[in-house]
Protein backbone atom coordinates (compact mmCIF):
# COMPACT_ATOMS: atom_id res chain seq x y z
CA UNK A 1 0.00 0.00 0.00
CA UNK A 2 1.39 3.26 -1.02
CA UNK A 3 1.08 5.96 1.35
CA UNK A 4 -0.85 9.51 1.12
CA UNK A 5 2.52 10.75 0.37
CA UNK A 6 3.85 8.61 -2.17
CA UNK A 7 0.35 8.65 -3.59
CA UNK A 8 0.88 12.66 -4.13
CA UNK A 9 4.14 12.02 -5.33
CA UNK A 10 3.11 9.67 -8.26
CA UNK A 11 -0.17 11.91 -8.73
CA UNK A 12 2.81 14.94 -9.57
CA UNK A 13 4.85 12.54 -11.56
CA UNK A 14 2.13 11.52 -14.18
CA UNK A 15 0.86 14.96 -14.35
CA UNK A 16 4.06 15.99 -15.38
CA UNK A 17 4.24 13.47 -17.54
CA UNK A 18 1.15 14.54 -19.45
CA UNK A 19 2.24 17.99 -19.34
CA UNK A 20 5.38 16.97 -20.99
CA UNK A 21 3.49 14.93 -23.74
CA UNK A 22 0.89 17.59 -23.81
CA UNK A 23 3.45 20.14 -24.81
CA UNK A 24 5.11 17.30 -27.37
CA UNK A 25 2.47 17.57 -29.48
CA UNK A 26 1.91 21.05 -29.41
CA UNK A 27 5.98 20.98 -30.41
CA UNK A 28 4.75 18.27 -33.76
CA UNK A 29 1.57 20.60 -34.62
CA UNK A 30 4.76 23.76 -34.50
CA UNK A 31 7.16 21.86 -36.04
CA UNK A 32 4.42 20.39 -39.03
CA UNK A 33 3.24 24.09 -39.28
CA UNK A 34 6.69 26.05 -39.89
CA UNK A 35 7.85 23.07 -42.41
CA UNK A 36 4.55 23.99 -44.41
CA UNK A 37 5.51 27.48 -44.34
CA UNK A 38 9.41 26.81 -45.49
CA UNK A 39 7.92 24.32 -48.30
CA UNK A 40 5.76 27.33 -49.61
CA UNK A 41 8.44 29.65 -49.20
CA UNK A 42 10.95 27.60 -51.38
CA UNK A 43 8.27 27.07 -53.66
CA UNK A 44 7.90 30.27 -54.83
CA UNK A 45 11.53 30.94 -54.56
CA UNK A 46 12.15 28.01 -56.56
CA UNK A 47 9.53 30.16 -59.26
CA UNK A 48 10.88 33.29 -58.78
CA UNK A 49 14.63 32.47 -59.36
CA UNK A 50 14.82 29.03 -61.39
CA UNK A 51 11.72 27.35 -63.09
CA UNK A 52 8.41 28.96 -63.85
CA UNK A 53 5.71 27.44 -65.89
CA UNK A 54 4.19 30.00 -68.33
CA UNK A 55 1.44 29.72 -71.00
CA UNK A 56 1.77 30.49 -74.12
CA UNK A 57 -0.26 33.61 -75.86
CA UNK A 58 -0.50 33.86 -79.58
CA UNK A 59 0.60 32.57 -82.41
CA UNK A 60 3.58 34.03 -83.17
CA UNK A 61 6.06 30.82 -82.74
CA UNK A 62 3.60 28.29 -84.42
CA UNK A 63 4.64 25.61 -85.21
CA UNK A 64 7.16 24.76 -82.45
CA UNK A 65 4.81 26.68 -79.55
CA UNK A 66 1.00 26.77 -79.90
CA UNK A 67 -1.30 29.38 -78.15
CA UNK A 68 -2.09 27.89 -74.79
CA UNK A 69 0.63 25.21 -74.38
CA UNK A 70 2.36 25.44 -70.94
CA UNK A 71 5.76 25.72 -71.01
CA UNK A 72 8.60 24.97 -68.51
CA UNK A 73 11.09 27.99 -68.67
CA UNK A 74 14.25 28.14 -66.90
CA UNK A 75 15.57 30.96 -65.58
CA UNK A 76 18.99 30.20 -63.86
CA UNK A 77 21.36 29.10 -66.86
CA UNK A 78 21.74 32.44 -68.16
CA UNK A 79 23.61 34.26 -65.37
CA UNK A 80 26.30 31.10 -65.30
CA UNK A 81 26.86 30.58 -68.95
CA UNK A 82 26.08 32.65 -72.19
CA UNK A 83 22.97 32.80 -74.04
CA UNK A 84 22.92 30.89 -77.72
CA UNK A 85 21.82 31.58 -81.19
CA UNK A 86 18.09 29.55 -81.87
CA UNK A 87 17.27 29.59 -77.61
CA UNK A 88 13.21 29.99 -77.26
CA UNK A 89 13.29 32.84 -74.75
CA UNK A 90 10.36 34.37 -72.95
CA UNK A 91 11.29 38.25 -72.40
CA UNK A 92 9.80 41.61 -72.36
CA UNK A 93 9.90 43.94 -75.56
CA UNK A 94 11.73 46.81 -74.88
CA UNK A 95 9.65 50.33 -72.78
CA UNK A 96 7.26 47.67 -72.26
CA UNK A 97 7.12 46.16 -68.77
CA UNK A 98 3.62 44.67 -69.13
CA UNK A 99 3.80 41.65 -71.01
CA UNK A 100 6.01 39.17 -72.11
CA UNK A 101 7.02 37.34 -75.52
CA UNK A 102 8.27 34.11 -76.52
CA UNK A 103 10.93 34.50 -79.21
CA UNK A 104 13.91 32.86 -80.83
CA UNK A 105 16.93 34.25 -80.27
CA UNK A 106 18.71 34.97 -83.42
CA UNK A 107 21.36 37.03 -83.42
CA UNK A 108 23.61 38.47 -80.65
CA UNK A 109 25.28 41.56 -79.59
CA UNK A 110 27.81 42.78 -82.74
CA UNK A 111 25.91 40.58 -85.10
CA UNK A 112 25.01 41.28 -88.73
CA UNK A 113 21.65 40.56 -89.42
CA UNK A 114 20.47 40.36 -93.19
CA UNK A 115 17.22 39.23 -94.46
CA UNK A 116 16.36 39.00 -98.23
CA UNK A 117 13.02 37.06 -99.50
CA UNK A 118 12.42 36.15 -95.70
CA UNK A 119 16.04 33.97 -96.11
CA UNK A 120 18.30 34.91 -93.04
CA UNK A 121 21.47 35.29 -92.68
CA UNK A 122 23.56 36.06 -89.68
CA UNK A 123 27.34 37.59 -90.55
CA UNK A 124 26.96 36.32 -94.37
CA UNK A 125 25.64 32.59 -92.57
CA UNK A 126 22.45 31.73 -94.16
CA UNK A 127 20.77 30.25 -91.57
CA UNK A 128 18.38 26.92 -91.78
CA UNK A 129 15.30 27.13 -89.82
CA UNK A 130 13.14 24.22 -90.64
CA UNK A 131 11.19 25.27 -87.86
CA UNK A 132 9.68 28.02 -89.78
CA UNK A 133 6.55 26.06 -91.24
CA UNK A 134 4.19 28.85 -92.34
CA UNK A 135 6.09 30.50 -95.50
CA UNK A 136 8.67 33.55 -95.94
CA UNK A 137 7.56 36.85 -96.24
CA UNK A 138 9.69 39.77 -97.42
CA UNK A 139 8.31 42.26 -95.01
CA UNK A 140 11.31 41.51 -92.70
CA UNK A 141 13.94 42.16 -95.56
CA UNK A 142 16.55 44.35 -94.77
CA UNK A 143 20.12 44.78 -92.25
CA UNK A 144 20.00 44.36 -88.85
CA UNK A 145 22.94 45.38 -86.11
CA UNK A 146 22.57 43.61 -83.10
CA UNK A 147 23.36 46.81 -80.33
CA UNK A 148 25.60 46.25 -77.80
CA UNK A 149 24.30 44.24 -74.76
CA UNK A 150 21.45 43.11 -76.76
CA UNK A 151 19.79 40.04 -78.54
CA UNK A 152 17.96 39.99 -81.91
CA UNK A 153 14.91 38.07 -81.94
CA UNK A 154 12.21 36.77 -84.55
CA UNK A 155 8.91 34.49 -84.12
CA UNK A 156 9.21 31.06 -85.54
CA UNK A 157 5.50 32.26 -87.25
CA UNK A 158 7.07 34.81 -89.12
CA UNK A 159 3.74 35.93 -91.49
CA UNK A 160 2.36 37.35 -87.84
CA UNK A 161 5.13 37.94 -85.70
CA UNK A 162 6.19 41.37 -83.84
CA UNK A 163 9.75 40.61 -83.03
CA UNK A 164 13.47 42.93 -83.42
CA UNK A 165 12.50 43.41 -87.31
CA UNK A 166 9.98 45.95 -86.25
CA UNK A 167 11.35 49.62 -85.98
CA UNK A 168 9.19 49.46 -82.64
CA UNK A 169 10.93 46.79 -80.51
CA UNK A 170 14.28 46.40 -82.24
CA UNK A 171 16.97 45.14 -80.68
CA UNK A 172 15.96 43.44 -76.92
CA UNK A 173 18.24 44.26 -74.08
CA UNK A 174 20.08 40.87 -72.24
CA UNK A 175 18.57 42.33 -68.97
CA UNK A 176 15.22 41.82 -70.79
CA UNK A 177 15.37 38.61 -70.92
CA UNK A 178 13.44 36.42 -68.15
CA UNK A 179 14.75 32.75 -68.93
CA UNK A 180 14.74 30.12 -71.73
CA UNK A 181 11.79 27.80 -72.68
CA UNK A 182 12.99 23.77 -71.79
CA UNK A 183 9.44 21.76 -72.44
CA UNK A 184 6.48 22.22 -73.36
CA UNK A 185 4.35 20.55 -70.33
CA UNK A 186 1.02 20.22 -71.51
CA UNK A 187 -1.13 19.31 -72.69
CA UNK A 188 0.28 16.03 -72.69
CA UNK A 189 -0.24 14.87 -76.39
CA UNK A 190 2.22 18.03 -77.10
CA UNK A 191 4.92 17.30 -74.29
CA UNK A 192 8.46 17.74 -75.38
CA UNK A 193 11.66 19.19 -75.27
CA UNK A 194 12.17 22.78 -76.83
CA UNK A 195 15.60 22.25 -78.43
CA UNK A 196 18.32 24.87 -79.53
CA UNK A 197 19.20 25.21 -82.98
CA UNK A 198 23.03 25.18 -83.57
CA UNK A 199 22.99 27.35 -86.86
CA UNK A 200 27.03 26.90 -86.96
CA UNK A 201 27.52 30.80 -87.01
Amino acid sequence: MLTKKEKNELFKLVARRNEHLKGSRYWNILEYLITLLLMVVLAFSIRAVLFEPMRVKGSSMENTLLQGDYMAVEKLSYIVKPMKRGDVVICYYPNNDEYTCVKRVIGLEGDTITIEGGIVSVNGVTLREDYVTTGLTSKHDGTYEVEPGCVFVMGDNRLVSRDSTDGMVGSVPRERVIGRVRRVLLPFSRAKKVESIDYGV
